[in-house]
Protein backbone atom coordinates (compact mmCIF):
# COMPACT_ATOMS: atom_id res chain seq x y z
CA UNK A 1 0.00 0.00 0.00
CA UNK A 2 1.43 3.56 -0.65
CA UNK A 3 2.28 5.84 2.02
CA UNK A 4 -0.48 8.20 1.04
CA UNK A 5 -2.96 5.66 0.86
CA UNK A 6 -2.29 4.75 4.34
CA UNK A 7 -2.38 8.00 5.74
CA UNK A 8 -5.43 8.12 4.30
CA UNK A 9 -7.23 4.88 6.15
CA UNK A 10 -5.82 5.80 9.23
CA UNK A 11 -7.09 9.36 9.18
CA UNK A 12 -10.38 7.83 8.14
CA UNK A 13 -10.73 4.89 11.29
CA UNK A 14 -9.52 8.26 13.08
CA UNK A 15 -12.57 9.85 12.06
CA UNK A 16 -15.17 7.10 12.23
CA UNK A 17 -14.08 6.24 15.91
CA UNK A 18 -14.16 9.06 17.13
CA UNK A 19 -17.29 10.13 15.34
CA UNK A 20 -18.78 7.42 17.16
CA UNK A 21 -17.41 8.57 20.31
CA UNK A 22 -19.12 11.97 19.92
CA UNK A 23 -22.25 11.03 19.11
CA UNK A 24 -22.33 7.98 21.78
CA UNK A 25 -21.83 10.96 24.57
CA UNK A 26 -24.49 13.21 22.65
CA UNK A 27 -26.96 10.52 23.03
CA UNK A 28 -26.44 10.67 26.84
CA UNK A 29 -26.50 13.80 27.22
CA UNK A 30 -29.75 13.94 25.14
CA UNK A 31 -31.41 11.65 27.13
CA UNK A 32 -31.07 12.81 30.39
CA UNK A 33 -33.00 16.07 29.02
CA UNK A 34 -35.58 13.73 26.64
CA UNK A 35 -35.31 15.88 23.43
CA UNK A 36 -35.36 15.15 20.07
CA UNK A 37 -32.51 13.04 18.96
CA UNK A 38 -30.90 13.88 15.37
CA UNK A 39 -27.50 12.52 14.74
CA UNK A 40 -25.09 13.50 11.74
CA UNK A 41 -22.03 12.77 10.87
CA UNK A 42 -19.26 14.76 13.19
CA UNK A 43 -17.08 16.89 10.88
CA UNK A 44 -15.19 18.10 13.74
CA UNK A 45 -12.44 15.05 14.67
CA UNK A 46 -9.18 14.92 17.09
CA UNK A 47 -6.43 12.57 15.90
CA UNK A 48 -5.46 10.13 18.86
CA UNK A 49 -1.44 9.79 17.91
CA UNK A 50 -1.15 6.40 20.31
CA UNK A 51 -4.19 5.32 18.42
CA UNK A 52 -2.48 5.13 15.03
CA UNK A 53 0.06 2.18 15.65
CA UNK A 54 -3.47 0.02 16.82
CA UNK A 55 -5.28 0.57 13.91
CA UNK A 56 -2.95 0.13 11.89
CA UNK A 57 -1.89 -3.03 12.94
CA UNK A 58 -5.53 -4.45 13.79
CA UNK A 59 -6.42 -3.45 9.62
CA UNK A 60 -3.56 -5.31 8.40
CA UNK A 61 -4.16 -8.26 11.07
CA UNK A 62 -7.85 -8.35 9.45
CA UNK A 63 -6.58 -8.53 6.13
CA UNK A 64 -3.89 -10.82 6.49
CA UNK A 65 -5.96 -13.54 8.47
CA UNK A 66 -9.39 -12.66 7.38
CA UNK A 67 -9.33 -12.20 3.89
CA UNK A 68 -13.23 -13.38 3.81
CA UNK A 69 -14.10 -11.32 6.46
CA UNK A 70 -15.26 -13.98 8.52
CA UNK A 71 -13.70 -15.55 11.29
CA UNK A 72 -14.62 -19.20 12.49
CA UNK A 73 -13.88 -20.42 15.97
CA UNK A 74 -15.43 -23.87 15.82
CA UNK A 75 -17.43 -25.12 18.34
CA UNK A 76 -16.33 -25.44 21.80
CA UNK A 77 -18.86 -27.85 24.79
CA UNK A 78 -20.07 -25.96 27.86
CA UNK A 79 -21.79 -27.24 30.53
CA UNK A 80 -25.17 -26.46 29.65
CA UNK A 81 -25.15 -25.03 25.76
CA UNK A 82 -23.01 -25.86 23.13
CA UNK A 83 -21.44 -22.73 21.37
CA UNK A 84 -20.35 -22.36 17.59
CA UNK A 85 -18.80 -18.88 17.05
CA UNK A 86 -18.25 -17.62 13.38
CA UNK A 87 -17.38 -13.85 13.57
CA UNK A 88 -17.86 -11.89 10.85
CA UNK A 89 -15.23 -9.13 10.60
CA UNK A 90 -16.06 -5.74 9.33
CA UNK A 91 -13.57 -3.24 7.60
CA UNK A 92 -15.90 -0.44 7.49
CA UNK A 93 -18.60 1.49 9.24
CA UNK A 94 -20.73 4.75 8.47
CA UNK A 95 -22.89 6.79 10.64
CA UNK A 96 -26.30 7.25 9.75
CA UNK A 97 -29.17 10.12 11.06
CA UNK A 98 -31.57 8.65 13.94
CA UNK A 99 -34.84 10.49 14.37
CA UNK A 100 -35.77 9.32 17.50
CA UNK A 101 -37.27 10.39 20.91
CA UNK A 102 -36.27 9.14 24.62
CA UNK A 103 -37.26 9.06 28.15
CA UNK A 104 -34.71 8.33 31.00
CA UNK A 105 -36.21 5.00 33.30
CA UNK A 106 -34.86 3.15 36.08
CA UNK A 107 -34.20 -0.77 36.07
CA UNK A 108 -36.87 -1.10 38.19
CA UNK A 109 -39.30 0.59 35.34
CA UNK A 110 -38.95 -2.27 33.26
CA UNK A 111 -41.72 -4.09 32.07
CA UNK A 112 -41.87 -7.68 33.77
CA UNK A 113 -41.57 -9.87 31.21
CA UNK A 114 -37.74 -7.90 30.71
CA UNK A 115 -36.91 -8.03 34.71
CA UNK A 116 -34.32 -10.59 33.71
CA UNK A 117 -32.09 -8.26 32.01
CA UNK A 118 -31.72 -6.85 35.79
CA UNK A 119 -29.36 -10.04 36.07
CA UNK A 120 -27.01 -10.09 33.25
CA UNK A 121 -23.73 -11.71 33.08
CA UNK A 122 -21.61 -7.88 32.69
CA UNK A 123 -17.76 -7.92 33.23
CA UNK A 124 -17.08 -6.70 36.89
CA UNK A 125 -15.05 -3.64 35.79
CA UNK A 126 -18.14 -2.47 33.73
CA UNK A 127 -20.65 -0.46 35.89
CA UNK A 128 -24.42 0.08 35.59
CA UNK A 129 -24.27 3.69 33.74
CA UNK A 130 -28.04 4.35 32.85
CA UNK A 131 -30.74 3.16 30.83
CA UNK A 132 -34.29 4.74 29.12
CA UNK A 133 -36.60 4.11 26.19
CA UNK A 134 -36.65 5.05 22.32
CA UNK A 135 -39.79 6.47 20.92
CA UNK A 136 -39.81 6.84 17.50
CA UNK A 137 -43.00 7.94 14.97
CA UNK A 138 -46.40 5.98 14.37
CA UNK A 139 -46.85 8.09 11.65
CA UNK A 140 -43.74 9.87 9.60
CA UNK A 141 -45.72 12.82 8.66
CA UNK A 142 -46.86 13.93 12.31
CA UNK A 143 -44.25 15.34 14.57
CA UNK A 144 -45.31 13.02 17.92
CA UNK A 145 -43.04 10.24 18.73
CA UNK A 146 -45.40 7.75 20.34
CA UNK A 147 -44.28 4.42 19.07
CA UNK A 148 -42.14 2.78 21.91
CA UNK A 149 -39.59 1.21 20.13
CA UNK A 150 -36.28 0.16 22.62
CA UNK A 151 -35.11 -0.21 25.91
CA UNK A 152 -31.56 0.46 26.11
CA UNK A 153 -28.83 -0.49 29.06
CA UNK A 154 -25.65 0.99 29.24
CA UNK A 155 -22.86 0.13 31.11
CA UNK A 156 -19.56 1.63 31.32
CA UNK A 157 -15.67 0.76 32.16
CA UNK A 158 -14.13 3.84 31.01
CA UNK A 159 -14.65 6.60 28.29
CA UNK A 160 -13.92 4.15 25.59
CA UNK A 161 -15.35 1.25 27.05
CA UNK A 162 -18.73 0.27 27.20
CA UNK A 163 -21.50 -2.69 26.83
CA UNK A 164 -25.26 -1.28 25.04
CA UNK A 165 -27.88 -3.48 25.35
CA UNK A 166 -31.07 -2.77 22.99
CA UNK A 167 -33.74 -5.13 23.11
CA UNK A 168 -37.57 -4.61 21.48
CA UNK A 169 -40.87 -6.30 21.26
CA UNK A 170 -41.52 -5.22 17.81
CA UNK A 171 -39.01 -5.35 15.30
CA UNK A 172 -34.70 -5.31 15.61
CA UNK A 173 -33.96 -2.13 18.11
CA UNK A 174 -32.61 1.14 15.68
CA UNK A 175 -29.00 2.20 14.98
CA UNK A 176 -27.00 5.34 14.79
CA UNK A 177 -24.69 3.71 12.34
CA UNK A 178 -24.47 1.20 9.54
CA UNK A 179 -22.64 -1.52 9.13
CA UNK A 180 -22.26 -4.51 6.18
CA UNK A 181 -22.86 -7.23 7.85
CA UNK A 182 -21.58 -10.77 6.68
CA UNK A 183 -23.45 -13.84 6.22
CA UNK A 184 -21.91 -16.17 9.38
CA UNK A 185 -24.10 -16.90 11.79
CA UNK A 186 -23.26 -18.37 15.18
CA UNK A 187 -25.54 -20.67 17.63
CA UNK A 188 -25.12 -20.62 21.11
CA UNK A 189 -27.31 -23.81 22.16
CA UNK A 190 -30.37 -23.62 19.75
CA UNK A 191 -30.58 -19.45 19.65
CA UNK A 192 -28.52 -18.41 15.67
CA UNK A 193 -26.84 -15.02 16.32
CA UNK A 194 -25.38 -12.73 13.92
CA UNK A 195 -21.56 -11.29 15.72
CA UNK A 196 -19.40 -8.73 14.08
CA UNK A 197 -16.61 -7.21 14.90
CA UNK A 198 -14.75 -3.83 14.42
CA UNK A 199 -11.28 -3.50 15.68
CA UNK A 200 -12.06 -3.50 19.36
CA UNK A 201 -15.83 -3.89 19.11
CA UNK A 202 -18.19 -6.63 19.12
CA UNK A 203 -21.41 -6.11 17.42
CA UNK A 204 -24.55 -9.38 17.75
CA UNK A 205 -28.07 -9.10 16.60
CA UNK A 206 -30.45 -11.76 17.35
CA UNK A 207 -33.96 -12.78 17.98
CA UNK A 208 -34.79 -15.06 21.09
CA UNK A 209 -38.92 -15.86 22.16
CA UNK A 210 -39.87 -12.66 19.68
CA UNK A 211 -37.41 -10.30 21.76
CA UNK A 212 -34.91 -8.84 19.04
CA UNK A 213 -31.58 -7.78 20.20
CA UNK A 214 -29.08 -5.50 19.22
CA UNK A 215 -25.65 -5.34 21.84
CA UNK A 216 -22.40 -3.67 20.90
CA UNK A 217 -19.38 -3.89 23.49
CA UNK A 218 -16.32 -2.37 23.29
CA UNK A 219 -12.88 -3.66 25.60
CA UNK A 220 -14.28 -7.44 26.28
CA UNK A 221 -12.62 -10.41 25.88
CA UNK A 222 -14.79 -12.72 23.67
CA UNK A 223 -15.15 -15.15 26.51
CA UNK A 224 -16.56 -12.23 28.43
CA UNK A 225 -18.78 -11.72 25.43
CA UNK A 226 -19.90 -15.32 25.63
CA UNK A 227 -20.68 -15.07 28.87
CA UNK A 228 -23.03 -12.30 28.72
CA UNK A 229 -24.73 -13.70 26.10
CA UNK A 230 -25.26 -17.03 27.51
CA UNK A 231 -26.70 -15.19 30.43
CA UNK A 232 -28.88 -13.12 28.52
CA UNK A 233 -30.30 -17.05 26.68
CA UNK A 234 -30.41 -18.59 30.01
CA UNK A 235 -32.31 -16.13 31.82
CA UNK A 236 -35.06 -15.99 29.56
Amino acid sequence: MKSNELKERIRKNIKEEIAISNIRKEFGMKTNKNKKLVYAISSICAVFILGIGIIVGTSKLNNNIFPDNSLEIGKTEDKSLNIELKINILKDMAMTSLDADTKTIELEQLPEKFMFMKNLLIPEEYEFENSYTVFTREDKEVAEYNKLHDYILNYRKDDLNNIQIAFSKIEPPIRDYFIQEGDKISKIGDVELKISQWKKMYIVNFEYKDIYFDIETTGITEEQLVNLLKSIIEKM
